[in-house]
This record gives C-alpha cells, sequence and structure tokens, in this order.
C-alpha cells in the first residue's frame, strides 16, 4: 500500500542487489625467526654432505675446536679462492699499465707548457724565453698576485674596489696558473688567432681572451714595481765598450716606434691615428734603452699622428734624467733646445747641409753613432717579434692596449743583454 503522496521506486523489472559478505577471519603470523647463515654458492657445491653431517664432521675431524690441523676441505676452498683474486690482480694490473702506457702517449701530443719545456727551441719559439728556468722566474713572480687576480671585465673592471673589497676569482679555472701563463706568453709571441689557443687548450673562446686580458693587466702592474729605470751608478757598471770608449755619458738611447692598429670607427679619431709615414692608422709610444740593451723607459701610447719632438716633451722622459747625461737619438729627434736647460746633452748624426757634401769628420759623427745607435734598432726588431704586435692589433684590443706593448717591451729584458 502507498502511502498518500509518496513515489514509488521499487519496480519487479529492477535487480535487487545482493547482501556482502563478513571479513573471513585471518589466522596469526608465525613468530619470526633469526635467518640462518646462508653458505657461499662454491662452498655449498663443494661440500656434499648435510649440515648436521658437516657439523659432526668438524667435531670428529683433527684440529678443529682445539685440535692441531686445519680442515682439509675449508683451506683447499679459500686456496682456490685467493689464487681466484690473485689472478684477478694480475689482470686488473696489466689493464692499469696499459692505460698509463695510453696516457703517456697521448700526453706526448698535448699542447702544453710540461711537454714545450723539454726542448729550448719549442720553449724560444713559443714564449721567447731562453729557457725554462727563466719561464719559471718571470711565472713564479706574478704567481702569489696571479692567485688572487680578479678576471678582467673590459672597461668596467674596477681595480679600487677589487683593492677595496678583496679581489674576486669566481669559479674554478680550467687551467693551472702555469697554463694560463702559458697561453698568455703564446698569444703574445705567435699572435695565434683566439678560436685556435681555444681547440689547442679546449677551452671557449671567451675564456682565452679573459685570460689574456687578466694576465696584461697583472703584468703590466707587476713589472712596474721592478726598478726599470736604472740609475747613473748602475747604468755606467754595465757600460759597454763600445760605449764607454765614444759616449761614456749616454743614459738612454731613444727611439719612437709605431704599431697599426684597425680603423677607429670614430671620424675624429680615424684623424688622430692616421700616421702619414706609414700610411695607416698608427699608434706611437717612445722606447729608451740602456746603452748595455735593456728597455728601461716605455711612454704612454699617442696617437700616430703626433710629432716625435712632442711625444717626447710629453711622455715624461726628461725630468727622469740628470745633469751631466747625454741622450742618444735619431736625425729626427729635434730636441736639444728641450733638454740644454737641464744640463743634458743630445747625440744625433749631423744634418747634410744644402746639396753640400757631408764634411768628413761629419761623416765620421755619423758613423760613430751609427754603430752604436743599431742596438735599440734591434731591441725593437725583439719587440716587434711578438708578432701580437707585428700586424694590425684588433680593435678588441683598444682596452688592454698600453698594457700590452708595455709587457712585450719588459718581457725582452728576460732575453738576456743586447751588447756585450
Amino acid at each position: 500500500m502507498l502511502v498518500k503522496g509518496a513515489v514509488p521506486t521499487l519496480f519487479d523489472f529492477q535487480k535487487q542487489p545482493t547482501p556482502r559478505k563478513s571479513p573471513r577471519k585471518r589466522a596469526p603470523l608465525p613468530p619470526k625467526s633469526k635467518p640462518k647463515p646462508v653458505m657461499a654458492p662454491q662452498l655449498q657445491a663443494q661440500s656434499p654432505t648435510s649440515e648436521p653431517e658437516a657439523m659432526d664432521h668438524a667435531v670428529d675431524s683433527p684440529g678443529t675446536f682445539g685440535h692441531s690441523g686445519p680442515c682439509c676441505s675449508c683451506v683447499g676452498t679459500w686456496k682456490c679462492r685467493v689464487d681466484s683474486l690473485e689472478e684477478q690482480v694480475k689482470q686488473l694490473t696489466s689493464e692499469k699499465e696499459g692505460h698509463q702506457a695510453e696516457m703517456e702517449s697521448a700526453q706526448k701530443h698535448v699542447f702544453s707548457v710540461k711537454r714545450i719545456s723539454k726542448d729550448e727551441g719549442l720553449l724560444i719559439f713559443f714564449t721567447g724565453f731562453t729557457s725554462y728556468l727563466m719561464f719559471l722566474s718571470c711565472f713564479n713572480f706574478l704567481k702569489a698576485s696571479a692567485s688572487d687576480m680578479r678576471s678582467w671585465q673590459g672597461s668596467r673592471t674596477s681595480f679600487d674596489d677589487s683593492e677595496r673589497h678583496g679581489m674576486k676569482t669566481g669559479a674554478k679555472a680550467k687551467l693551472s696558473l702555469e697554463e694560463q701563463f702559458f697561453l698568455v706568453m703564446v698569444r703574445l709571441r705567435l699572435g695565434l688567432k683566439v678560436k685556435d689557443l681555444a681547440d689547442r687548450f679546449k677551452v671557449h673562446p671567451a675564456t682565452v681572451s679573459r685570460y689574456v686580458n687578466s694576465w696584461l693587466n697583472l703584468m703590466y702592474f707587476k713589472f712596474h714595481e721592478l726598478p726599470s729605470w736604472l740609475s747613473r751608478r748602475k747604468v755606467d757598471k754595465l757600460m759597454p765598450s763600445c760605449f764607454s770608449l765614444w759616449y761614456p755619458s749616454t743614459r738612454v738611447i731613444i727611439d719612437c716606434t709605431e704599431f697599426y692598429i684597425n680603423c677607429p670607427s670614430s671620424l675624429s679619431a680615424q684623424s688622430a691615428t692616421w700616421s702619414s709615414y706609414k700610411n695607416n692608422n698608427t699608434v706611437k709610444c717612445l722606447i729608451g734603452i740602456a746603452p748595455h740593451g735593456h728597455v728601461t723607459f716605455v711612454s704612454p701610447v699617442f696617437e700616430g699622428s703626433v710629432s716625435d719632438r712632442a711625444l717626447t716633451e710629453q711622455c715624461g722622459l726628461i725630468p727622469l734624467l740628470e745633469r751631466g747625461d747625454s741622450v742618444m737619438a735619431d736625425k729626427g729627434f729635434d730636441i736639444g733646445e728641450l733638454l740644454v736647460p737641464h744640463g743634458i746633452k743630445l747625440n744625433i748624426p749631423p744634418f747634410k747641409r744644402g746639396d753640400q757634401q757631408m764634411l768628413p769628420h761629419d761623416l765620421a759623427k755619423t758613423k760613430k753613432i751609427a754603430g752604436v745607435r743599431i742596438h735599440v734598432e734591434r731591441k725593437m726588431g725583439q719587440i716587434k717579434n711578438f708578432n701580437l704586435l707585428a700586424g694590425e692589433i684588433d680593435n678588441s684590443m683598444f682596452d688592454v692596449l698600453e698594457q700590452l706593448i708595455y709587457v712585450c717591451a719588459m718581457l725582452t729584458n728576460f732575453q738576456g743583454a743586447l751588447v756585450a
């Protein structure tokens, strides 16, 4: 019977749900027992007796539990095991020796300072140093500062900030300090491209550029700490006989040299760096050497259009000279008026007077000066043997151009005296 207002929901065609069975009772788990020791497969294969029999045999056999001799089956088993391990050790030792031989063979073909250092000819070719001992003496002078060196980041790098807050070395370098120094020397000496060096040393090209610029700045500041300008007494002590005979008061031999650069994008820079003598865009600096051939003065870099007289007047050389000194130069250096007020003498070849032939004593003076002044030309050749300076210097090096020229000039002093 339906209640008034109710809606029917059960019908004959609907399937009635079957009642769910009650869960089955589970038997309690057995108590945990300690695991039995598992015998090694080799021992199981060689022991046909069961465990109780083996124990009985162990008790009855001599040598166990206080008896005199060891178990024969155990001795044989462990002897086989020892022989197997010894064979494995011999095999691994042989493989290790093979790998070491392969590494030594591969090391012979790796471009590194360790391989180059064994051949003095290669060392001079790649670095300019006459011996590995000389290479190490220069490197050890720089090493302490190089370990705390801050990577060069172009004109954004602030050395004042680095000194105030400490040098930040960043991530661990991929090359050792000695390999970094070797890379820089190869770059300076041979002028190899950045990608070439990156392939030789297995680093990224950006890493090569960072190494070169960072080390150039380090070497520039460290070489300035050395007493390059020699005292009058030191110059006299090292004076070669060819100078002491004719020009004993010579303090320095000077000459200007120009280096080719890429054409700047700025029109004003193009005009300032254009050299009518070289017919190219150049930068110019004055190099001074002592009579025995060591570089003692390197001026800042000037535009190629500046005259030799103006460069000498502005470079800071004259205040270093003392009264009684003499300066030797080419005839293009018309700087006598700048030196006379300071009591300094200028030795230059005499000029030819019009169409007249030179007088005999002028010819003799020209030969004497040319005979000793040739050494400054040899020094210029040594500087430009660093091939990075021989061709056009790329615009990417402009931030470190002055450092580059100064470092290459000072590195020639590691090649020994030019005049005996």
